[in-house]
């Protein structure tokens, strides 16, 4: 009897330890991009850009629901508690792991739990796929025992709407977490029915179940994703988990004291009051603080603020740690995830970013066309010099455009564009021209740029001479890229299928090729002048399409050499940030100079020392540099205009003429001097 009596209480030990594993918390993703960033594909339909590397597992054109083939997990895994190897998926957006299960689910979702799903199931209910494209494919990221098992609807749509939207259902190894991803999506109104669902009593759903929207924009990279994190096991009471530091990448030295500050995600159960605040600045003494007043509810995302901002001593590279401590007055349940690392750049000076948009787009695309209409209209809205942009003309839909060059093909390798229209903002956004909105370009607008670009091109015959002066505001012994495109204001010869007549700010020719000129020996307040010039070969040439693009040692595609422009920027080709563009201006006058500020520069002929006036100049920093009739730099300077006349001894420069290459801000100029001994 008391044997029986012992085995019954272990038995219901064991359940109850059972219970308390089998169950479930989620919490929101508190910031974008992917589950753990294992996962760096671009979000592309099959056979339209996709990798290759994913499996198809359904078959496209579900006008009814339908299973996919069952799978086998590549890695043990344990969903509410118990082991499972197998899963199978419906075109309705419902996974599970009853591999028995005959009918798959409605294309008309509803409240979780349901009956018509099946038990042990995950949920993105409320897809559909009736479309040629729509293709449930997966894929495993990572090594072992870290890896995760993508399932993606790729290119699926929603019931009764004409649009396309991307989510991925993520199972990870060893911690056993199920996430639910939000990657892509142009369906306006679209939502969801999303959760874990055990049987037909029991789920654990995201808020707003069964019409949870969708967050994700359209970018095809996991720039704009959004996910849900489901987690095994009971939620703990406190647990603040940083999300992201709010102190800029670069600080301006006069500019401070500097608040340090970070978002932090509430992933514990109770809403959390108050905590205490540290921050450490290199290896400096830590610095602490109780910080009261907070209302970060569960689940939900709040800011903390340090009651001590940070004043640097110095211009440099500073390593900030900022972490928090006794969230509600206790020990944090998982201290593991409180400390945010941030590199912060205190330098001295910032420059007006100027953003570029690069598009890829063809004559042969149809929704071209309302893309290109509506972009330029936007553009058009611009102040003139705020924003740039560049056009690459591609080598598909069909037989493609027939301005399209190699050149404009390397681009969209580099950029992995597989699908137009296409722009690319500053290299950090990825998505559809058309939708390119004000509120978007301010964004990257207000992000300072540490660099002044500035320059101007002449046009003879059909040779194109440029020169261009950049002013870096930080040192760094990153090696950067100079890219320089020619482009035609407006062509009309390379008209196709798609409607329009006109086409804007054409590439013709990037210089010297799509590669770029490397930008290395980047010191602060250090003007560098380049020197770059291109001859178009040959006669102008339409080729009859995309298939045999213009040879550009034989001949070229510009209809009129008086309508030549040329855009330049410096990027990182790592990580692909644009750090500044630039329009050049026409025969060497600044784009947005005011004649009235032109130097001084007496006397002339000179001998001895030459004064240079920059009163005019209305900066308090003006670059120069004096060039000889050869190109090379004789001479350079930094000047504040506010301290009067500047003096430039010449009695070592040989007899000759001379070039005063200056720039102040957006203001460039050159000016010609002659030293006569």
């Amino acid at each position: 009897m008391k044997n029986n009596l012992l085995l019954t209480l272990i038995f219901a030990i064991a359940l109850l330890s059972l219970d308390a594993s089998a169950q479930y918390y989620y919490l929101p993703s508190a910031t974008n991009g992917n589950p753990g960033g294992i996962n760096t594909d671009s979000e592309y339909p099959v056979g339209g850009g996709l990798a290759t590397t994913w499996s198809s597992i359904s078959t496209p054109s579900a006008t009814t629901p339908a299973w996919s083939t069952t799978q086998t997990l590549p890695f043990a895994f344990q969903f509410n508690g118990s082991a499972v190897t197998q899963y199978k998926v419906s075109t309705s957006g419902v996974l599970t792991f009853d591999v028995s299960a005959t009918t798959a689910p409605s294309y008309t979702k509803a409240a979780l739990p349901d009956a018509g799903i099946p038990n042990n199931s995950v949920c993105i209910w409320g897809l559909a796929a009736p479309g040629a494209n729509d293709i449930i494919v997966n894929k495993t990221f990572g090594t072992a025992p870290n890896r995760q098992h993508w399932i993606m609807f790729s290119s699926f749509g929603v019931p009764g709407a004409s649009c396309w939207t991307y989510w991925s259902i993520v199972l990870e190894e060893s911690t056993q977490k199920i996430y639910l991803v939000d990657q892509r999506n142009s369906c306006t109104g679209a939502t969801f029915s999303m959760g874990i669902q055990v049987n037909s009593t029991t789920a654990y759903t995201v808020a707003g179940n069964p019409s949870t929207p969708s967050l994700a924009g359209t970018a095809a990279t996991a720039v704009d994703n959004k996910y849900y994190e489901f987690i095994p096991g009971s939620q703990p009471q406190n647990n603040l988990i940083g999300s992201n530091s709010l102190v800029a990448n670069y600080l301006v030295l006069n500019q401070g004291p500097f608040p340090i500050a970070a978002t932090y995600l509430n992933g514990g159960a109770s809403t959390v009051t108050s905590a205490t605040a540290n921050y450490k600045i290199n290896n400096g003494a830590t610095v602490s603080a109780p910080v009261s007043g907070l209302a970060i509810a569960t689940g939900t995302t709040g800011t903390i603020t340090h009651p001590t901002a940070w004043t640097p001593a110095a211009t440099g590279t500073y390593q900030l740690k900022f972490w928090t401590s006794n969230p509600n007055g206790v020990a944090d349940d998982v201290p593991a995830n409180d400390t945010l690392t941030k590199t912060v750049v205190v330098v001295s000076n910032i420059a007006v970013r100027k953003p570029l948009i690069e598009v890829f787009s063809s004559s042969t695309c149809a929704p071209c066309a309302p893309a290109n209409t509506t972009f330029k209209a936007l553009m058009d809205q611009q102040t003139a010099g705020d924003y740039h942009y560049i056009k690459y003309q591609m080598s598909w839909p069909g037989t493609g455009d027939p301005y399209y060059t190699a050149e404009a093909g390397s681009k969209r390798v580099f950029y992995n564009v597989n699908s137009v229209p296409n722009a690319q903002i500053d290299g950090g956004w990825n998505g559809h021209a058309g939708q390119i909105t004000q509120t978007l370009l301010a964004q990257f607008k207000s992000v300072p740029s540490f660099m002044n670009m500035s320059g101007y091109y002449t046009v003879t015959g059909q040779k194109v001479d440029m020169v261009l002066n950049i002013t870096p505001l930080v040192t760094t012994s990153k090696t950067l890229t100079l890219n320089v495109g020619i482009m035609e204001k407006s062509t009309t010869q390379n008209v196709k299928s798609n409607g329009e007549t006109t086409f804007y700010h054409v590439m013709k020719k990037m210089v010297p090729d799509a590669a770029g000129t490397p930008f290395t020996n980047i010191t602060e307040n250090v003007m560098q002048t380049l020197n770059l010039s291109y001859t178009f070969n040959g006669s102008y040439t339409l080729p009859a399409n995309a298939t045999v693009p213009v040879n550009h040692a034989t001949a070229h595609t510009v209809e009129n050499f008086n309508n030549l422009s040329v855009m330049a920027w410096v990027q990182d080709n790592s990580t692909k940030e644009i750090y500044q563009s630039a329009e050049l201006a026409a025969s060497g006058i600044g784009a947005e100079e005011n004649v009235s500020a032109t130097v001084g520069i007496y006397p002339v002929p000179a001998s001895d020392v030459v004064y240079m006036d920059f009163g005019r100049v209305s900066s308090s920093s003006v670059v120069y540099s004096v060039k000889n009739t050869a190109g090379q730099i004789v001479a350079t300077g930094t000047v504040d205009p506010s301290t009067g006349i500047q003096t430039l001894p010449v009695s070592a420069f040989s007899t000759g003429l001379y070039f005063l290459e200056w720039s102040a801000g957006d203001l460039f100029h050159t000016q010609r001097f002659s030293v006569v001994h």
